[in-house]
């Protein structure tokens, strides 16, 4: 498969393999497309006005965290999800 870039995104791309966040095109526009994946799962599970009242009454309903541990908590989750990425990227 073949694909055209706009200048602007294909400088991102060659900017991100030098930096040695990925080992190729290829694998950065894998993840890419995983994260944009993600994001319209996500986008589309919101558009159900139903099941987000539902999420929202269950965050109101508790149980409540204090921010610092929660601001940790996601810091060592996407800690692990940064290492298993670049451990991936190398192998």
């Amino acid at each position: 498969m073949q694909i055209t870039l706009p200048p602007e995104v294909e400088a991102i791309l060659h900017r991100k393999i030098a930096a040695g966040q990925y080992p190729s095109a290829d694998e950065a526009i894998a993840f890419a497309l995983q994260i944009l994946d993600d994001y319209e799962t996500w986008d589309d599970a919101t558009t159900d006005h139903a099941a987000l009242r539902k999420f929202i009454q269950e965050g109101m309903t508790g149980p409540f965290l204090p921010g610092e541990e929660v601001m940790a908590q996601l810091q060592a989750e996407l800690q692990v999800k940064l290492t298993v990425h670049q451990h991936k990227t190398v192998e």
